[in-house]
């Protein structure tokens, strides 16, 4: 259990932390010891420098005390440019940032090991950017602000957040069956294999069409997108009196994230989703989500013929209604191969993994792979 006095006397959220308050922060959220000692020297050298103690307090204040009306994404940039070490100023500057947002979960009710295991990406990122560059550092700031702002939460195994549904697509479920149907949204370019125009830089100007979508009050008429993500140019109608119109573009869901760590099984994730769903339900009663999605290189649809049935990759993809996204192969051999890992890199490869091997033969024998989206209704995930 967490030590809730050790929470209680975390330093000021208003004011950066000096070595001996950072040590105090990252023992309460349990960093390991040696983030711990690099953001103790980090903050002791800032504190140190009236300068450079200055820029960070604005930064912080900017940040996470609603002390700028410029975007994050411009005060990051400036942050992570600020001088040769900014990155370690980064990373004392989001670290400091955990009081503040103690203070938020508290307002919110969230208990604290809530806050704990969502803040545990700060230091995996912090390594990160140590064995790419040498050294301490954070530069991952895009990503991390979700978690430091409180909008993002780990919840067991996947992270969570609220959003605008992303997706151009309209999901209906029949009112009997409970089957599901997803249309497209009008004025999608796809190919004639059903995945976007474009996809792995591959476009198709003969086979090509563009969705179409209507309703007449009775009748919903578009066309349809397979469970595997692939849509189709023969255009389905649906009945409105016997389909329910249960999520379209930009209604509130909740986006998934799946971190670094940790085996995928489809039992750690379907905990996830009630845990999710319940702590949603518990803490923003004032925004309700109609649904689970997510956009990654786990979702795309060639893994269903490169893996096994039982891969928990597979698995995952099954809990979800894919969608066909703009995408590549750059995130598939980035995770898989490693940073960096370009298309050109391929003929150098030398395959360890079975998934790497899946990959790089199909890569290898001019296949492609690219990331898909995906869609999960609340109501497919019991919470009972």
């Amino acid at each position: 259990m967490t030590n809730e006095l050790t929470f209680s006397s975390l330093p000021s959220p208003e004011s950066l932390s000096d070595a001996a308050s950072m040590q105090h922060i990252c023992e309460a959220v349990r960093f390991p010891a040696d983030v711990t000692a690099a953001l103790a020297e980090g903050a002791g050298r800032i504190a140190a420098d009236l300068a450079l103690a200055n820029s960070a307090q604005r930064y912080l204040s900017e940040l996470f005390a609603g002390g700028s009306s410029r975007p994050a994404e411009e005060v990051n940039e400036e942050l992570l440019n600020s001088g040769p070490d900014g990155a370690m100023l980064a990373a004392v500057v989001y670290a400091g940032a955990i009081p503040q947002l103690w203070a938020r979960y508290r307002q919110r009710g969230i208990p604290a090991e809530v806050l704990i295991d969502t803040v545990q990406d700060l230091p995996l990122w912090m390594e990160t950017h140590r064995k790419r560059h040498g050294r301490w550092g954070l530069s991952e700031l895009g990503w991390l602000y979700s978690h430091l702002s409180g909008e993002l939460y780990r919840l067991g195994r996947l992270q969570f957040h609220l959003i605008p549904n992303p997706f151009a697509v309209k999901v209906f479920q029949h009112r009997e069956s409970g089957e599901t149907v997803m249309l497209a949204d009008a004025g999608i370019r796809f190919r004639a294999d059903g995945q976007v125009d474009g996809t792995n830089g591959v476009s198709d100007p003969e086979g090509g069409w563009t969705s179409a979508y209507a309703f007449d009050g009775r009748r919903h008429e578009g066309n349809p997108i397979s469970r595997l993500g692939a849509a189709s140019r023969t255009p389905l109608g649906l009945d409105a009196a016997e389909w329910n119109l249960v999520l379209q573009q930009d209604d509130t869901v909740l986006n998934v994230h799946i971190p670094e760590g940790g085996r995928m099984t489809p039992e750690a994730c379907r905990d996830s989703y009630v845990r999710a769903a319940r702590f949603f339900a518990g803490h923003y009663p004032e925004r309700p989500f109609g649904a689970f999605v997510c956009e990654s290189w786990l979702l795309a649809p060639q893994f269903r013929s490169l893996l096994p049935e039982d891969a928990n990759i597979v698995r995952f993809q099954r809990d979800y209604h894919l969608v066909p996204v703009l995408a590549n192969e750059g995130q598939t051999l980035e995770r898989v191969f490693g940073f960096g890992t370009k298309p050109a890199d391929l003929p150098g490869l030398q395959p360890q993994s079975s998934l790497q091997r899946a990959v790089y033969d199909h890569l290898a024998h001019g296949g492609h792979i690219h990331n898909a989206g995906g869609i999960l209704l609340k109501r497919e995930v019991a919470t009972d």
